[in-house]
């Protein structure tokens, strides 16, 4: 039995010391999710906007174009439920934030619910201090747990010095500029991604609202103004378009303002953004960035705090 457990120990250690290495070495690359954290706590005084949400708002949000110091905090796949935590986790470094502004279009009207965890919330639990009320699973907690990613991560930042940070110093992203589109704006079909399948509306949800409500109330709380933007999308090759989501998104809205207190600013189908300005069919490059923000500085009314 002894010598059974020798060998039990044996083949353990190594085991134990191999993911151990890979998890020290993962959270040495640096990444937009650590970036972001960091930026905020150091910086965090001088802040008085920021931008949450998924990746329209990541590609589309320039904060130095913007009238008030601010400062990009989404990531891809970002929704209400991780915009609220982060809300949580860092508004105690803002002090004098007066904006946020979060997406609200066709990706956030969905027919059912995503899984409560995927491998990014791995990265908000190691990189941004956010373990969700303490209900992330501890498969989710380590980067290890998942070696073939964490090992593709290394290999690239490492053996072929990727930058996989993603984002410039104001945290908007930074490989989708015009120069990066090699592709027609419809060969990626991101809208037809986004466009249910089903024309009944009780079927359809917004992803997280529950979240996005308890956003709108810590706000409104604290004396933050809320904006919520349906950013721009690339409309002329669409041959249909689900009209019931689109109705359904409107309805939504107009109930939100029974419940907290926000601006809306609705860019879908401004015609103000021509070919240049798009890297696919839902995001902007560098170009329509400058001008979703420039035309964000005009419509949003200030409150005056």
């Amino acid at each position: 039995m002894k010598r059974f457990l020798l060998i039990i120990i044996a083949f353990l250690v190594p085991v134990a010391a191999f993911f151990v290495a890979l998890e020290v070495l993962v959270q040495t690359i640096p990444n937009s999710y650590n970036y972001k954290y960091q930026y905020v706590k150091s910086n965090g005084k001088s802040i008085q906007a920021v931008a949450l949400g998924h990746s329209q708002l990541y590609d589309d949000f320039m904060p130095e174009v913007f009238k008030l110091p601010s400062f990009n905090l989404c990531n891809s796949s970002q929704f209400y439920k991780e915009d609220y935590y982060i809300l949580r986790e860092l508004l105690s470094y803002m002090p004098n934030l007066k904006l946020v502004i979060l997406p609200i279009g066709y990706v956030n009207v969905k027919e059912s619910e995503p899984n409560a965890f995927t491998e990014r919330s791995t990265f908000y639990h190691e990189y941004m201090n956010i373990d969700f009320d303490g209900q992330i699973p501890i498969s989710y907690r380590y980067e290890c747990f998942e070696p073939k990613r964490a090992f593709e991560k290394i290999t690239s930042y490492y053996m072929h010095h990727i930058d996989i940070v993603g984002c410039d110093s104001m945290g908007r992203r930074n490989t989708h500029n015009l120069s990066d589109r090699h592709q027609s704006l419809d060969s990626a079909n991101m809208l037809q991604l986004y466009t249910l399948k089903t024309h009944d509306q009780s079927e359809m949800m917004i992803w997280g609202e529950s979240y996005l409500v308890e956003i709108g109330m810590l706000l409104q709380s604290k004396g933050i103004q809320l904006i919520l933007v349906s950013p721009p999308h690339y409309w002329t090759y669409l041959d249909a378009v689900n009209t019931e989501q689109k109705a359904f998104l409107q309805k939504h809205i107009k109930r939100y303002h029974q419940k907290f207190t926000f601006q809306y600013v609705n860019l879908e189908d401004d015609k103000r953004f021509v070919d240049e300005d798009f890297f696919d069919d839902a995001h902007l490059t560098e170009l329509g960035a400058e001008k979703f923000t420039k035309i964000l500085n005009e419509r949003i009314e200030l409150k005056n705090n």
